[in-house]
C-alpha cells in the first residue's frame, strides 16, 4: 500500500522511526519530507516553501492511505489532510491523536498511538482486518 504520513516539521525525526516501521511491513512511503534537510544553495525561501508545497500534495496525491500524527496542533499537515479528504472516494484517512478540528472526525480510523497503528497495518497484511483501500 502507498501511505503519506502527515505531521509537523518540528516532530520529522520523531516521525522517522515510524515510517520506517511501516516501510518495514512493505508498504511505500511515499511522503519525502521526512528525509528532507535543507534547502538548496542558491533558492529563495517563498520558492523552496511553493516548491516543498506543490511536492508534498503530489506525494499525498499518490497514496492510498493518509497517516496524520496529530501529537503539535500546528503544521501543514492539516492541508495535506484537508487535499486528501478531497480524494475521500480513493483514500483512506487515519488519525493519530486526539482530533484538534472538525475535519479530523472525517477520519476512517483513528489510534491513540503509533503502536496501535502498526498492529492495525499489520492485521491487514494478514486478512485479519478488512481494508477498504484494496
Amino acid at each position: 500500500m502507498r501511505i503519506y504520513i502527515a505531521g509537523s516539521f518540528t516532530d520529522q525525526a520523531a516521525l522517522r522511526p515510524e515510517a520506517h516501521r511501516v516501510w518495514a511491513q512493505g508498504h511505500e512511503i511515499t511522503g519525502t519530507w521526512l528525509q528532507e534537510v535543507a534547502k538548496p544553495a542558491g533558492m529563495d525561501d517563498d520558492t523552496f516553501k511553493k516548491k516543498l508545497a506543490i511536492k508534498d500534495l503530489c506525494e499525498v496525491g499518490r497514496a492510498d492511505l493518509i497517516i496524520l500524527d496529530n501529537r503539535q496542533s500546528t503544521g501543514g499537515k492539516n492541508a495535506e489532510w484537508g487535499f486528501a479528504l478531497g480524494e475521500f472516494q480513493h483514500k483512506q484517512l487515519w488519525l493519530i491523536g486526539k482530533p484538534s478540528n472538525v475535519f479530523h472526525y472525517l477520519a476512517d480510523q483513528e489510534f491513540a498511538d503509533w503502536d496501535e497503528c502498526v498492529y492495525y497495518l499489520a492485521e491487514i497484511a494478514k486478512g485479519e482486518k478488512h481494508n477498504e483501500v484494496d
